[in-house]
C-alpha cells in the first residue's frame, strides 16, 4: 500500500492546485467526500478506496500540470510571434 509520506505529498499538491480538492477528487474517484477526506487526513480507509483515491488524485494532478504547459506553450507563441516596432516622432 501507500506509504504515509506519498500520501502527504500528493494530497499537499491537491491543496495547491486544486479550491477544493476533496469535491474534486470525490468526483473524480467516485468516492464519497467524508471518505476522500479521511485519506487527505491520513486515517485508516479501505485498501482499495485508497488506491482508487490516489488514482484520482494522481490523474488530477497531471491534467492540471498538462493545462499548466500548454498555457505556458501559448503564451511563449503568443509572445514569439508579436512584432513589436519601435516607434520614434519620425514615425508619426
Amino acid at each position: 500500500m501507500y506509504q504515509l509520506e506519498e500520501i502527504r505529498q500528493i494530497t499537499t499538491k491537491m491543496y495547491l492546485l486544486f479550491d477544493d480538492p476533496i469535491a474534486q477528487v470525490a468526483k473524480q474517484s467516485g468516492k464519497s467526500r467524508p471518505t476522500v477526506s479521511k485519506f487527505f487526513n491520513l486515517k485508516a480507509i479501505r485498501p482499495s478506496s485508497a488506491e482508487h483515491i490516489y488514482d484520482a488524485c494522481l490523474k488530477l494532478v497531471e491534467e492540471k500540470e498538462n493545462q499548466r504547459q500548454s498555457r505556458l506553450k501559448k503564451g511563449r507563441q503568443l509572445k514569439d510571434s508579436m512584432e513589436i516596432t519601435p516607434q520614434t516622432s519620425m514615425n508619426l
